[in-house]
């Protein structure tokens, strides 16, 4: 039956031409005036051509389609040739956008010819003038699915450039409008970041091959937003009922998973291409005659249902705030909190102590639960928040960001159906002006760690949310934590606990940059304090100079580092890859040596040097020089918005570079050296209690069970007390001679190593031996410190020998220190052993003999660690 829905059964606001009423891009999504706006659209065409050529049907002919669009929810139409006037003037009239799609010939080698490369010029300009005064023109598409052997043929990087060439011909005809280019998975490798949106045209009829697809699409293209240019299914070969199946089900999928939108191909089973009406295909969703097909009906109930009313499970929710002195972005975070498209969620704002005006502005906003605290730092405030929320799920933001208003949907949908411990979301810039976008261009910003496209190793505390009951399990955030670094310890031991974080492309929040380059840096030398804080805990997750070794793949360009090589493109043999993927090479960690502040140390060195060596300033500027070189390259590498780019914009955005990584280092080994304490873990030792280690820096003891007692279980119960109170450690991967690693101290570290003796019927002797060493920053230390006494002593006078040399004693005086803090380990061992039984002896060939046997020399465990 034909839909006869009248024009006058939708009447609709006229929409204004003026560039105001224009979609802009918001986000990872799209707005249309002062609403977001999620397409959901039809492919128009292409149609048979009339009798004077024109590819669109009639007037009347397209009113009533629109008509019935409107009455499905369908809001935008994609053509494949340049609509006419009165096709845009009809769609401003009945509120249709219209994604204009510009035909050219993208199926030759369109670069080796300048006749082609000037009529896609033209053909670009000519829809952008013709389409400027319509406001309801979505985009333009400068393009679709160019082949992947053509684009082999010219090269990516030469079609890239084309592309990025026809947006500005676009950009210049009709500057208001957005411009984005139809790819697919043949060529998914191009990097189409200049564009405004990305458009994908995706055909995979497996609901979960096409929700992963849509895990990966969403990370290769960022922070743009996503819009699927084309899903389908043939009717003839498929069956309506199974069409309409397929599409309600990718299309449901593709907005909670939070994309721009959707546009299905096609409106109509009349298609018309290459010169002949095709009839072996029937991908419309209404029938030639523009009766509806199932689809039609199944897309309606889709379209016109809330976002947030398909999710199958909406569980409660605490959104927790915690602010110190956040009162300058404090009443936008809340504004936005209180309009979240979620139906059972509350707000609660932990007040750490603020002195600025976030009292007057909590006093606005009655709805929200508002604690107060003394400032205690940020994990406590977090840990406080959690223990007075009601909800199953605890999502956490920060005072400087606002979130989108579908945030909770997103993040929840996908913890859900993940059944993931935790979820993150990315964060995202706002327009600021152009200081901040710098300072947000500038490395070490807050991001997100993935090591697959759904599976997260680190998500940022400024978006992230858990399941109450798992953290809950794990005492929730380490107060030792104030400024910063919680977020990756609490992620970390999650993991540690058996749990998996997840990740959410579209649930994103607005986040605040510093606002100049001074806060900027604060906040990195917080960044610094924590990575120190973190080392002592989780020190198997650095290097030996204190930085991160993360399993996944940090997000955001400007932490990558340089890249000195060029990606590699899997592209199928011939060729002919469905799937043609690109690979990046790892960032070239060893080509950011002289932006170190290692590096710098060795200037000045070199720099002191010119007083006995002259010729050392040779050397010394050279360095710097090299130091110079890398934080120009970062800025010329780092992205940055068109209307905040130029020379000014990469000068800060290099001293930045420069400076960050200074900044940084120092507070990480100013706290590692000077500041770090152990956590409490009971009682002090009193004097007496617990054996150190000889000088040497080694001891053995040993111990007799009869019971069976196995040296796994004394290790497991030493692994998880120290887990329990925070106390460092490393644990044996098998590449090791030992098998636990205790850092009891800042400038030295315990290894541990355990055998077993059998001698029948459960008897068992259990040897553990105690090796002292140096932690890798004290012997960087003494060696240059040797080196610089030798040096001293050979080439200049006494003086300086006698300072080094003197410096070479304390950290002697270091290994003492580090033998007598050794005695925690070995008490812990003793008090762990006696809980299982295990008598401490000495033992002589296959005898022992029993140590103070009745046990009353040995401590509980409690008693054992001091602060």
């Amino acid at each position: 039956m034909e839909i006869t829905l009248s024009r006058q059964a939708t009447t609709r606001r006229k929409v204004s031409a003026s560039p105001s009423r224009r979609v802009r891009v918001s986000g990872k999504f799209l707005a249309h005036g002062d609403h977001s706006l999620r397409i959901q659209g039809v492919t128009y065409g292409p149609f048979p051509p009339d009798a004077a050529g024109a590819r669109f049907p009639r007037h009347d002919r397209v009113a009533d389609d629109f008509a019935a669009m409107a009455a499905a929810g369908i809001n935008a139409v994609r053509t494949y040739h340049l609509p006419p006037a009165s096709l845009l003037t009809q769609a401003d009239e009945q509120e249709m956008l219209v994604l204009v799609d510009v035909p050219w010939s993208k199926h030759l080698c369109f670069l080796e010819s300048s006749r082609v490369r000037q009529a896609a010029r033209d053909m670009v300009r000519q829809a952008a003038r013709c389409g400027r005064q319509h406001a309801s023109v979505l985009a333009y598409s400068i393009g679709n699915e160019i082949p992947p052997d053509i684009v082999r043929w010219l090269g990516a990087r030469r079609v890239e450039r084309f592309l990025a060439e026809l947006l500005d011909v676009a950009k210049q005809a009709d500057p208001e409008a957005l411009v984005t280019y139809a790819n697919y998975p043949p060529t998914e490798y191009l990097d189409l970041s200049f564009l405004d949106f990305v458009t994908f045209n995706v055909y995979l009829h497996d609901l979960e091959t096409f929700r992963r697809y849509l895990f990966r699409l969403q990370n290769l293209v960022g922070d743009l937003p996503l819009l699927l240019g084309e899903i389908g299914m043939d009717t003839l070969r498929h069956g309506e009922l199974a069409q309409a199946g397929f599409l309600a089900g990718h299309a449901r999928e593709a907005l909670l998973m939070g994309l721009a939108g959707t546009v299905v191909f096609s409106w109509t089973d009349e298609w018309h291409t290459g010169g002949f009406a095709i009839d072996n295909w029937a991908f419309g969703i209404t029938h030639a005659d523009r009766s509806p097909k199932a689809s039609y009906h199944a897309l309606r109930e889709i379209f016109q249902t809330p976002l947030v009313e398909q999710a199958a499970r909406t569980p409660s929710v605490s959104v927790v705030v915690c602010s110190y002195n956040g009162g300058r972005t404090l009443e936008q975070c809340l504004r936005s909190l209180g309009a979240l498209n979620y139906p059972h969620y509350e707000v609660i704002v932990v007040d750490d102590g603020s002195t600025d005006d976030t009292p007057e502005i909590l006093a606005r906003f009655p709805d929200v639960r508002v604690l107060r605290q003394a400032n205690q730092g940020l994990s406590v405030a977090r840990n406080v928040g959690l223990q007075a929320a009601t909800g199953e799920i605890i999502a956490y933001t920060d005072s400087d960001c606002f979130a989108d208003r579908d945030w909770l949907t997103h993040l929840v949908y996908q913890l859900e159906r993940s059944r993931a411990a935790a979820v993150g979301g990315p964060n995202l810039s706002p327009e600021d002006g152009w200081l901040s976008a710098c300072v947000a261009a500038g490395p070490g910003q807050p991001t997100h760690v993935l090591e697959s496209d759904q599976v997260a190793e680190h998500i940022p505390g400024c978006n992230m949310a858990f399941r109450r009951d798992a953290l809950e399990a794990i005492n929730g955030f380490d107060p030792q934590y104030r400024k910063a670094g919680d977020d990756v310890d609490v992620c970390w031991r999650l993991q540690q606990a058996g749990h998996w974080i997840t990740f959410a492309p579209g649930a994103f929040v607005w986040h605040h940059r510093r606002a100049t380059p001074r806060a900027y840096l604060r906040q990195q030398a917080g960044y610094g304090e924590a990575e120190a804080l973190l080392r002592f805990k989780h020190p198997d997750k650095f290097n030996g100079r204190g930085d991160g070794k993360w399993r996944g793949v940090l997000y955001g360009a400007a932490l990558t580092g340089l890249r000195l090589t060029q990606a590699i493109i899997y592209r199928g043999t011939f060729g002919t890859g469905l799937f043609q993927c690109l690979y990046q090479p790892a960032p070239a960690h060893w080509a950011m040596l002289p932006s170190t502040l290692e590096w710098h140390l060795a200037v000045l060195l070199l720099a002191a040097s010119t007083f006995f060596w002259p010729a050392a300033w040779v050397g010394a500027l050279l360095m710097l020089g090299a130091a110079l070189v890398v934080a120009v390259l970062q800025a010329a590498q780092a992205p940055l918005s068109s209307q905040h780019r130029g020379l000014i914009s990469r000068i800060v955005i290099a001293a930045l570079c420069y400076a960050q990584p200074l900044v940084r280092s120092w507070k990480r080994y100013r706290t590692r050296l000077f500041s770090y304490r152990p956590p409490a873990a009971g009682a002090e030792l009193q004097p007496g209690e617990g054996e150190g280690l000889s000088v040497t820096g080694i001891r053995t003891v040993n111990y007799w069970t009869e019971d069976g007692r196995e040296r796994s279980q004394l290790l497991m119960r030493v692994i998880k007390f120290l887990d329990a109170r925070g106390w460092g450690k490393t644990l044996d991967t098998g590449w090791s001679h030992w098998d636990l690693e205790v850092h009891c101290h800042p400038w030295t570290v315990v290894q541990v190593c355990t055998a077993q003796e059998e001698h029948g019927g459960g008897k068992r002797l259990i040897r553990v031996r105690y090796r002292l060493r140096l932690s890798g920053y004290t012997r960087t230390l003494a060696l240059g410190l040797v080196v610089s006494a030798v040096a001293a002593l050979v080439f200049w006078s006494w003086a300086p020998a006698a300072v080094a040399m003197l410096l070479a004693a304390a950290c002697l005086g270091v290994w003492w220190r580090g033998t007598r803090r050794a005695r925690h380990v070995v008490a812990l061992f003793d008090s762990i052993a006696r809980e299982l039984g295990l008598v401490r002896c000495q033992a002589a060939g296959s005898a022992c003999e029993h140590a103070s046997a009745g046990g009353d020399t040995l401590i509980k465990a409690d008693t054992i660690l001091e602060r």
